[in-house]
């Protein structure tokens, strides 16, 4: 009885939200690897010089016209892509003249853009308030589907002659029912826990009742003011969940943003060699445009792939001395902070690298191939159902 009652619940539910769930899908791998995708297109715009060396940060800095709150991003060696952004906008800086490359992978920028809008709300344009609640929807009942599904997957005889036709493919059936009926268990037990984790960190980036869990699960309260220390806005490269420290455009603590410039402040070149020994193996540096007279600066090292919080180094330090006065992590901040960032990133399998991002590419696509077989076999149930009365 409860089996047949999950069951026909699971159905309703899949065919209430598999074309908003297919679109998700589909949206969600088409933007499992967008960082990589963008940064290639735009260091291919630029040609580096023979015989030639970088500008200095301070020359860039000069060429670019650089504002404070703004960011400068710099490849460890010679060769990497070298932004300015504010926000979620980035430039693209030729390293050898300063200028700006205009148009700089804009189109490739501008489908990605595109993608999250439809990923997010439906809406290739923009934010749309209705489509945000459409796909917050889908989310909850596509948790739904994954639970009840592990429930309908699981065997009533645990023979072994029945489990494999449960996980593995299997060739020469002889209908495209008993098809879809294998590939629906073979793609459902595979893609279940990065699913599982999907679904359920894009339900707390849906609902405030449900990020306000997350953080209750830890004994905790929303923050009510800023986002994370050492993290951007919310969006497919950014994050949320604040940890209630007022902060300056650089995001400093505003005491020590306050701070005025001491003596000649040192190189940047300078003061990432100092940053470096907390950070040995950095692949890229972010420095956080100071204000003229400001006497610290905001200063990033990442290991990572620019969206792991656990391989990014944050450092707040004294221009004129280098030395360290503040160090953030993607450890530091309550549990409830950290936990929030790792939901954040979770969700595009960012947190866990390149292999995080090709499991969960890999598990959207399983979800779009979940839906279509479930909607073809609930349909044909429905319609071998309806059959007796339409010939009665």
């Amino acid at each position: 009885m409860l089996r047949n009652v999950i069951f026909w619940a699971h159905l309703l539910a899949g065919l209430t939200a598999g074309l908003v769930v297919f679109v998700l899908a589909v949206t969600g791998a088409l933007l499992a690897f967008e960082g990589q995708i963008e940064d290639w297109v735009r260091a291919r715009a630029i040609e580096a010089p023979r015989d030639a060396a970088p500008l200095s940060v301070e020359v860039l800095l000069e060429a670019t016209g650089a504002q404070p709150g703004q960011v400068l991003t710099l490849p460890r060696g010679v060769g990497g892509l070298v932004t300015l952004s504010q926000g979620r906008l980035a430039s693209v800086i030729d390293p050898w003249s300063g200028a700006v490359v205009e148009g700089a992978g804009a189109g490739v920028a501008e489908f990605f853009l595109a993608v999250e809008g439809v990923h997010r709300w439906l809406a290739p344009g923009g934010r749309s308030d209705p489509g945000r609640e459409v796909v917050g929807a889908a989310n909850l009942l596509f948790l739904w589907l994954v639970v009840s599904g592990l429930y309908l997957w699981l065997p009533k005889a645990w023979r072994w002659t029945v489990l494999k036709t449960k996980l593995f493919f299997r060739r020469g059936l002889p209908t495209a029912q008993a098809r879809d009926y294998n590939w629906h268990h073979v793609f459902g037990i595979w893609a279940l826990v990065p699913l599982f984790v999907i679904v359920l960190t894009g339900v707390v980036m849906s609902y405030s009742w449900a990020n306000a869990l997350l953080y209750a699960s830890v004994g905790e309260v929303v923050p009510q003011r800023g986002p994370p220390a050492n993290a951007p806005a919310e969006g497919r490269n950014g994050t949320g969940g604040g940890q209630g420290v007022q902060r300056g455009a650089s995001n400093i603590p505003n005491a020590l943003a306050r701070q005025p410039l001491s003596g000649t402040p040192l190189s940047y070149a300078e003061l990432i060699a100092v940053a470096e020994e907390t950070r040995p193996n950095w692949k890229r540096a972010q420095i956080a445009v100071p204000e003229s007279g400001a006497g610290v600066v905001a200063l990033t090292l990442d290991a990572g792939n620019g969206q792991q919080p656990a391989a990014k180094t944050r450092l707040v330090m004294d221009r004129a001395t280098g030395a360290v006065i503040r160090t953030e992590t993607g450890a530091t901040g309550t549990v409830g902070a950290r936990l929030r960032l790792w939901a954040r990133f979770a969700h595009t399998g960012q947190y866990y690298g390149l292999v995080g991002q090709a499991v969960a590419g890999l598990a959207s696509l399983a979800a779009a191939v979940l839906v279509y077989t479930g909607m073809a076999l609930g349909l044909r149930r429905l319609w071998r159902m309806a059959r007796p009365r339409r010939t009665a």
